[in-house]
């Protein structure tokens, strides 16, 4: 009867859509002079925030040779073990840092008066378990054994003119040593012995080198505020670069503080690390701590995003969300515009188009607000098009930085419900919308949450807190304590593998999901870039997955008649191959004899299967599970991992957990197949051959001996299960 006096009931949509502007969805910035600039994406992590301005804050072209703190100063190198070993140029020494007394000391300790380089050397640089020492007013590079401090060569100036001014010499990717010479303006490219293989010029006058984990090769030049990256595979230029920011993925993290004069903070290596920072410089003497670099950055600085298009006329954009970091001193306010047309970069100049959003400002506290979030209703922006415009402002030594942005349109509000009245007057309409938001912005987000409630229910979306609430539905133990991306992986898998739960092929996948260990199915290794073994190595194999589970029966060696002899390959068992204590009236234990095999403190009373087939129960119904022992090293992981086996194990059986440790003990762990590796004899060294040189692992054939081949499929096959040593 009242229809007629009520609203129209609401149609969809019911929720307004969406626009995300981020570094990985991009922030689609819009350049007018004189309006914008001083804005820019951090190449770190593609946040917006002030650009830092020219010549502040650690640069790649440092004078310590340091590439911004990415890699240790040009004077030195931290070998594979750890040890830093520090070069004095001006006096010829080579230092080491003694961990236990954290103190710099001669290195090697052979002479510790000697000079173990001679004076004005400009570089030092590590490969291959040797130290390169860059002499360039001798013109030599020195290699020296990491090890032991032995003098290996001196290579001479390649062949050509002028005579190389080698400045640095560093190891690359594959097994090559990258060295800047000064006099010619480029890269000699050289084999491990010194042979020139290729030349890269026209760069300039070398002062360091740096390369980083995909084989990029980044030259630091004199005078030149930017430095030179390129590609080793080709020898072509790849780019240039500035800030460490735009690079600082590509490198492995150093650990170490160092500063743009080549100073280094040595307190972490201590053993044990030491609770300040202790300083040394390139000489190796302690100094004070180095003021900090610290980038400036302008008062202010504006951003416009490009036109966003709703795809509807006179669209009401609604509100807007930032996600930022907002140091104390430093604010962002908001302002839009909107069209139904495309507007011309005057009219985004115009002043009298913007539209204030609101301003944000830090609360005034000593702590930065880190990835928090605000947001406002836009005022009077309507139109097909819109347009953001943030403007940043700092205390020139910190910024705002803006991770995400997001535009909500077109505004859908309560005042729907309300008689047609309300929305009458546009002004009056307006203030309703924005009083009805305090409700409808809490109403929305208890609808996110029933229109994201499907991610619950997926294994690799849902909450921790609710994974094993899902797990229970399916009838999965979830370890605790264990990694949460592998026990995803579990839950997902479990509906696949219910058909073949309970069999020892179900059972063993899910324990290899456990593990993580089907990530690496098919992985094969790459050979590494400096060779301790010959050249004649062989192509390693794709990896494998280990044998998790041995079934007990499969130890059963009995003897077969007319197939079998006594060896360790067959047994004979009698009434006594479970110990059970048996009472004979024949022979009772008074007169001396056995008891029919009951003794006292041997044998034991078993009352349970059935003494006629006891041959068959020593084995049957039991496995051993093998697992790595790096699984379970956590604390706390190996009691998980049991609660897991016993969950998961086939009905009937009995489950051993056996943890592999990497090593071999005869008698103790020495399963070959499971628990056991034996490793690939390579071909046979030769003396006086540079390629071959003697270490711990060669082994040297008798005079006038034939070097062994490798075992079949050694390396390919496991001892034990697929093959027999005879």
């Amino acid at each position: 009867m009242n229809a007629p006096y009520l609203p129209p009931v609401a149609r969809a949509p019911h929720d307004p859509r969406s626009r995300m502007l981020d570094a990985r969805l991009g922030w689609a910035a819009l350049a007018l002079p004189g309006v914008t600039g001083g804005v820019a994406q951090d190449p770190a992590d593609g946040a917006l925030a002030l650009a830092p301005l020219p010549g502040t804050g650690r640069l790649l072209a440092e004078p310590g040779g340091g590439f911004g703190g990415l890699v240790l100063p040009r004077h030195a190198v931290q070998l594979a073990d750890g040890t830093l070993v520090l070069l004095d140029g001006a006096q010829g020494r080579l230092w080491r840092l003694d961990r236990c007394t954290c103190q710099v000391l001669p290195w090697p300790c052979l002479d510790a008066g000697g000079l173990r380089v001679p004076a004005g050397a400009a570089g030092l640089g590590a490969g291959c378990g040797e130290l390169y020492a860059a002499l360039p007013a001798l013109q030599r590079v020195l290699v020296i054994d990491a090890s032991n401090g032995a003098l290996r060569a001196a290579w001479p100036s390649p062949p050509g003119a002028p005579p190389w001014a080698p400045v640095h010499a560093i190891g690359v990717h594959g097994g090559l040593v990258a060295v800047g010479d000064a006099a010619r303006g480029g890269v000699h490219l050289c084999s491990r012995r010194g042979r020139a293989l290729r030349f890269i010029g026209g760069l300039g006058t070398v002062r360091a080198l740096a390369a980083d984990r995909a084989g990029r090769l980044y030259v630091q030049r004199e005078g030149e505020a930017a430095v030179v990256i390129i590609d080793l595979a080709s020898g072509t230029v790849l780019g240039q670069a500035t800030q460490p920011g735009e690079v600082k993925r590509r490198f492995a993290p150093l650990g170490l503080d160092t500063s743009p004069g080549g100073a280094i903070d040595i307190g972490p290596l201590c053993e044990p690390p030491t609770e300040s920072p202790r300083w040394i410089g390139p000489d190796g003497q302690a100094q004070a701590a180095p003021a900090p670099a610290l980038p400036s950055y302008p008062a202010s600085g504006a951003w416009i995003s490009g036109p966003i298009d709703s795809g509807e006329h006179g669209c009401t954009w609604d509100r807007v969300t930032l996600v930022a970091d907002l140091p104390p001193g430093t604010r962002v306010r908001l302002s839009a515009t909107a069209a139904d047309a495309l507007l011309t970069d005057a009219e985004l100049a115009d002043p009298s188009r913007w539209h204030g959003g609101g301003e944000w400002k830090h609360p005034g506290d000593a702590d930065a607000l880190r990835c928090a979030a605000a947001d406002w209703m836009l005022s009077s922006v309507s139109g097909r098009h819109g347009w953001l415009q943030l403007e940043l402002s700092g205390d020139t030594r910190t910024t705002p930085r803006l991770h995400c942005v997001q535009l909500d349109f077109a505004r859908i509000s309560l005042r729907r419900y309300l008689p047609a009245v309300f929305g009458a007057d546009p002004v009056a309409a307006e203030f309703t919308d924005r009083w009805l938001a305090v409700f409808d912005r809490g109403l929305r987000d208890i609808e996110d949450q029933v229109d994201q409630q499907a991610r619950l229910f997926e294994p690799l979306a849902a909450p921790e807190d609710f994974l094993r609430f899902i797990a229970t539905w399916v009838g999965v133990v979830l370890p605790a304590g264990w990694p949460l991306a592998q026990q995803r992986r579990v839950l997902a898998a479990a509906p696949a593998l219910y058909p073949w739960r309970g069999t020892r092929a179900g059972f063993a996948a899910a324990l290899s999901l456990l593990l993580g260990l089907d990530r690496w199915s098919g992985y094969q290794p790459p050979n590494a870039a400096c060779l301790p073994c010959p050249t004649g190595a062989r192509q390693a194999a794709r990896w494998r997955a280990p044998r998790l589970l041995l079934e007990h029966y499969q130890l059963r060696r009995w003897m077969a008649t007319g197939h079998a002899r006594l060896s360790d390959a067959a047994k004979l068992w009698g009434e006594r191959i479970v110990n059970r204590s048996r009472l004979d009236a024949d022979f009772p234990l008074a007169s001396g004899g056995g008891g029919g095999g009951a003794q006292l403190g041997v044998t034991q009373l078993l009352t349970v299967q059935d003494p006629l087939r006891d041959p068959f129960h020593v084995h049957a119904h039991r496995l051993s599970v093998f697992v790595p022992a790096g699984c379970v090293a956590a604390p706390g992981r190996r009691e998980a991992l049991q609660r897991f086996v016993a969950a998961e194990v086939p009905a009937h059986t009995q489950a051993r957990l056996v943890v592999v440790q990497p090593r071999f003990r005869v008698g103790v762990q020495a399963m070959l197949g499971l628990d056991a590796v034996i490793g690939v004899r390579t071909r046979a060294p030769v003396l006086d051959d540079a390629d071959t040189p003697l270490g711990r692992a060669t082994v040297l054939p008798a005079a006038g001996s034939a070097f062994p081949e490798p075992p079949r499929g050694a390396g390919r096959q496991r001892v034990g299960l697929s093959t027999v040593i005879r």
